[in-house]
């Protein structure tokens, strides 16, 4: 089989390109990077405020996903791999970049049954409304956008959020409720209560 022909999907393939990867086969590198290149910008842009710095941590993390490749084990899928060592690699720059302030959790009281919260989630199940949300979230401060996406898109728990951004689980609530809030005044301000 040529190689231009592999495909990322097919588990079998998935192998020979890994293999190929480790090999440091800059045609097997090649076909992982395109291949993958679209759901990693994806998964960037989300935590990122700009394409540029989006690009920026898809760059580095693919270095990482490299560099990496040798431990990757078949029992799951290669694009999930990628996309897992790419954010993680995202992570741990954002957390040794200043703009990245996690807000404590002793400047807002917060409940975690907070009746505003349950807004956004309301508004956000109108197709349309959700995609506007996901618009407005490249406006939230880089630390809000981060919590936010890790909670809500990654499905992350809170201690899980405080461990891999070295903050404590009351600062990731904080963030996360100060994110939907924003979120709620911003879709409000924008685009009106809701339709």
């Amino acid at each position: 089989m040529q190689k231009e022909k592999l495909d990322i999907y097919n588990a079998d393939d998935a192998m020979k390109i890994v293999e190929g990867c480790v090999k440091n086969d800059r045609q097997c590198q090649q076909i992982l990077y395109n291949q993958t290149f679209t759901k990693m910008i994806g998964a960037c842009l989300r935590y990122s405020s700009s394409y540029d710095e989006a690009m920026d941590f898809v760059q580095e993390g693919y270095i990482k996903v490299f560099d990496k490749i040798g431990g990757y084990q078949p029992s799951g899928s290669l694009v999930s791999w990628v996309k897992q060592i790419i954010v993680n690699n995202m992570i741990s720059l954002m957390r040794k970049t200043p703009k990245y302030k996690f807000s404590d959790i002793d400047e807002i009281q917060i409940d975690s049954d907070d009746a505003g919260n349950d807004d956004l989630e309301r508004i956000a199940q109108n197709e349309k409304n959700a995609a506007r949300i996901v618009e407005l979230l490249q406006n939230l401060t880089p630390a809000y956008r981060v919590v936010f996406n890790m909670y809500v898109v990654e499905e992350l728990s809170h201690p899980e959020i405080a461990e891999r951004l070295g903050i404590s689980v009351g600062t990731s609530k904080s963030n996360l409720a100060k994110a939907k809030m924003r979120l709620k005044q911003m879709f409000i301000d924008k685009y009106g209560e809701d339709e």
